[in-house]
């Protein structure tokens, strides 16, 4: 079985690959020329596929995503219509990026960014900061996407004794860190109700902008808006529009619609926004779940078994 890698997730662990099973070709590609060149007779591919890479792939029959998202596949309908197995590393990603939610959250509630501004400007002014910092214990959080991260966020949102709402597309029954999982149609019932929204769904043709200029409105104006899944989700005219205009409390971006963000982006100007660069799911232990991900499908790739994470092509996630 020859296994081409061309990705950077994960690299540093690659080397537990190494004797998964006898007769096992792993090579890896420096960039994607060499990554076309290399797939002519792979088995397997680790990394973001192109269409020009399928073309040049007779005998690829799966694809490892190295990440969580896989929305490039709602622009590949030769991957959807193919028999290729798509899987991607879900849960991996969880505990890094819950608790860069965290951060961003009480980054907002314990006035840290105002903080460090006076510490830069050599300013102690305890009066507004002591007048507008809050708890986040009872208060509710919204979850738009409870898959492996939503999960996450919830469990940690336990410890903090706050109210848990989510929003799936999939029924959930009994989830012991929620109080309610809602369906799609409810949306502005979780936006209503919450005093922080985040968003950690896929991006899919159904959730592009899903977060706009009504949604907006109807969420609390002392309300906090987080998204860590996907740019695109969020509709980002219609949030500075938002911000700007006092409709909610404040944002944070982990994610944008275009990566990375010019210079000149409305966002670096919008007040109350925090932005960090596509960094929630950054760690080493993540890494190396990912590729631990890998190898156990390597595993059951060779034997035949149902691969972990099969994502739906067609759904997106």
């Amino acid at each position: 079985m020859k296994i081409v890698l061309f990705a950077t997730e994960g690299e540093a662990h690659f080397g537990i690959l190494d004797g998964t099973m006898p007769d096992l070709e792993i090579v890896r590609a420096r960039d994607h020329a060499e990554a076309v060149a290399m797939v002519a007779d792979a088995d397997v591919y680790y990394g973001r596929p192109t269409d020009e890479l399928l073309a040049a792939a007779p005998r690829l029959r799966w694809i490892q995503a190295p990440s969580a998202g896989v929305e490039f596949v709602a622009s590949m309908p030769r991957l959807v219509e193919s028999d290729i197995v798509l899987t991607n590393t879900r849960g991996a990603h969880g505990p890094s990026i819950a608790e860069h939610v965290f951060g961003l959250l009480l980054a907002f509630t314990r006035e840290i960014p105002a903080c460090w501004d006076q510490q830069r400007e050599r300013r102690w002014d305890r009066a507004p900061l002591y007048r507008s910092a809050r708890e986040i214990m009872h208060s509710t959080m919204g979850i738009i996407g409870f898959g492996a991260i939503g999960r996450a966020i919830a469990q940690r949102a336990g410890a903090f004794e706050m109210n848990l709402i989510a929003l799936d597309a999939q029924a959930v029954d009994g989830d012991p860190y929620v109080d309610e999982v809602l369906p799609p149609s409810q949306l502005g019932t979780l936006l209503a109700g919450s005093d922080v929204v985040v968003i950690a769904a896929p991006l899919t043709p159904e959730s592009r902008h899903l977060i706009d200029a009504a949604a907006l409105a109807m969420m609390r104006s002392t309300a906090y808006l987080i998204a860590i899944s996907r740019g695109g989700v969020v509709d980002e005219a219609a949030l500075v529009e938002a911000l700007r205009a006092g409709t909610i409390a404040g944002a944070a971006l982990d994610v944008t619609e275009q990566e990375p963000l010019l210079p000149d982006s409305p966002l670096y100007d919008a007040p109350n926004l925090l932005i960090t660069p596509h960094l929630a799911g950054a760690s080493d232990p993540k890494e190396r779940r990912v590729v631990e991900i890998f190898r156990d499908n390597i595993e059951r790739f060779s034997r035949g078994e149902p691969l972990l994470n099969t994502v739906d092509k067609r759904l997106g996630y």
